[in-house]
């Protein structure tokens, strides 16, 4: 009877992990990711009474409205999200302006599971404490297990999705440690910092490879890199780091760190680096005059052709195909006329955001309006390939092709130069955020998905409609949005203490999700309640029995 008993619970286990799976699937994700075990447990115990009446209210949204508001203690607790990692088209892991990570699925309305659940405080030079931020976040493994993070102390910590622990944390550089690329063909990753120098580190070894600092007097020493690109599987020995000078240095790491060469971008501060086949992108912001010693540029989108990087070609050589400039909204604007600095700067208050426009010179400031390419992500549109940025405070497209390779430039009997393209298509994010002092910050985005964060704080979940649906001779349908909202993260808070004081500014009245989170209170009353009645009906029971003996 005992074996029948266990043999049929164990089936009846099995059956409920075979529906979770099934369920998981059809929603986006599939039930063996590392990061998905926390939710599947949680579905195999039963889901709370709580989950599902929120659950049924964000359905209820979604279709009444068309997208749903949720509302996260990590934001109130937190603060304003500082980087973001998409794990698939369900999860992703966040971290706060406080240290606090945490990874969320936005399917299931749920912060799965709290990486970092307490502030970084830390002491400075001088003992007073600051905060601990971090810079970015890469997952380092193909399916997704480890995640890297990056601070500003130049600390690099690894964690496990899937038992939600720290593996390691070591401090790779002296000063903050701005970004992270993983390097899948030697299972190593990659970073590079505010100190100028470039660390190899393998993940099987668990042991730095080789480090690459500038010697005195040489250039690039003392010279902040802001950001790291890998050549990929087409170039896996090349990588290129970007300085605040405005110049990007080409390595190889065939045999050991070697830089090859150095071509100057532009009078900008490069922010981030992909590489899709032959093609090198790189989005960059407002340079800085002290580093680069010229006027600063606005940035934007540059693409660089990775076969002549390769081979030490520069961008007289044609090895810059495509420039797209910030502050240009259409192909008129790419006049010179139009894309001056003055006439750029006026363009990208107004088009940045509607609100700011109206605002005092005060507000403007306090918003911190970006100027150029912040922050960069590479998606796919049909068979072509679309870079997504936050450039001016929008979030701009633009169409990099199909990834059929063009001819070399320094094969062309007439010298290439290098076109100017206005962006696919840009769309203001922050209209969502019911803030007029709230800007976005920081982005990423996964296949049609786009996930962009706020000041307020808020995160913002949108996606790219499917193209090709054009109707017939007797309907043509309005033309779809760049963007559609489907999903609006807000900080949940009790009191006016729990609110951001960057939300208390625009509404001093505010308390989101106090519904919620007055619910939440009082289930937490009742469980301890019927705790106590459970254990007091059981000593009344053993005082009845020792009567009764």
């Amino acid at each position: 009877r005992i074996q029948d008993h266990f043999t049929k619970k164990l089936k009846h286990n099995e059956e409920r992990l075979r529906q979770a799976a099934f369920q998981a699937d059809i929603i986006g994700y599939q039930a063996s990711a590392p990061f998905a075990q926390p939710i599947m447990k949680d579905k195999l115990e039963g889901m709370q009474v709580l989950g599902d009446v929120h659950s049924s209210y964000c359905e209820d949204q979604r279709r009444c409205e068309g997208s749903s508001e949720v509302y996260l203690e990590q934001l109130s607790v937190g603060g304003q999200i500082t980087a973001m990692a998409p794990l698939d088209k369900a999860h992703i892991v966040c971290a706060s302006t406080h240290g606090h990570m945490w990874v969320y699925n936005w399917r299931e309305n749920r912060v799965i599971s709290q990486l970092r659940s307490s502030s970084m405080v830390l002491s400075d030079e001088d003992g007073n404490p600051e905060v601990c931020k971090v810079r970015r976040m890469q997952s380092l493994t193909q399916d997704g297990r480890v995640l890297g993070s990056t601070d500003e102390r130049g600390m690099v910590c690894l964690w496990d999705l899937f038992n939600l622990s720290m593996i390691s944390e070591s401090r790779f550089h002296e000063k903050a440690c701005t970004s992270i690329k993983p390097d899948y063909w030697r299972q190593s990753f990659a970073t590079t910092g505010e100190d100028s120098a470039v660390i190899l580190y393998d993940l099987a070894q668990e042991q730095v490879r080789e480090r690459y600092l500038p010697p005195p007097r040489s250039d690039g020493n003392g010279v902040p890199n802001t950001c790291l690109g890998l050549g990929g599987d087409r170039f896996p020995n090349l990588m290129v780091t970007g300085g605040a000078d405005g110049k990007l240095r080409i390595w190889d790491q065939s045999a050991s760190l070697k830089r090859m060469h150095t071509i100057p971008l532009a009078s900008v501060l490069p922010t981030q680096c992909f590489a899709i086949d032959w093609q090198l992108i790189i989005s960059a912001s407002l340079g800085d005059s002290s580093y680069t010693g010229q006027k600063a540029d606005r940035g934007g989108v540059y693409v660089y052709d990775s076969r002549m990087l390769a081979e030490g070609y520069n961008n007289r050589s044609g090895a810059l195909v495509v420039k797209y400039p910030s502050g240009v909204r259409d192909g008129s604007d790419l006049k010179e006329k139009e894309s001056s600095m003055r006439s750029s700067m006026k363009s990208s208050r107004s088009r940045g955001s509607a609100r700011s426009a109206k605002s005092s010179s005060a507000a403007r400031m306090a918003m911190e309006t970006g100027i150029g390419g912040m922050d960069l992500a590479i998606v796919e549109e049909g068979n072509s390939k679309l870079a997504v940025s936050l450039m001016d405070n929008v979030v701009k497209a633009f169409d990099l092709g199909t990834g059929e390779e063009i001819t070399m430039a320094k094969d062309l009997e007439v010298k290439r130069k290098t076109q100017m393209r206005p962006p696919l298509w840009e769309f203001d994010a922050s209209e969502a955020v019911e803030n007029d002092y709230a800007t976005a910050c920081v982005m990423t985005a996964i296949d049609r998905y786009v996930f962009v964060a706020s000041t307020a704080p808020s995160l913002q979940i949108w996606r790219r409609p499917l193209l090709g649906y054009t109707g017939h001779s007797d309907f043509v349908p309005a033309p779809l949005p760049s963007l559609e909202l489907r999903q609006r993260c807000l900080p949940l808070a009790l009191n006016a203490h729990d609110v951001p004081d960057e939300a208390l500014l625009a509404d001093p009245t505010l308390r989101p999700g106090y519904a919620l989170a007055s619910v939440q209170e009082r289930l937490e009353a009742d469980r301890k309640r019927c705790g106590m009645t459970l254990s007091n009906l059981q000593t009344r029971q053993q005082m009845l029995e020792g009567l009764k003996a």
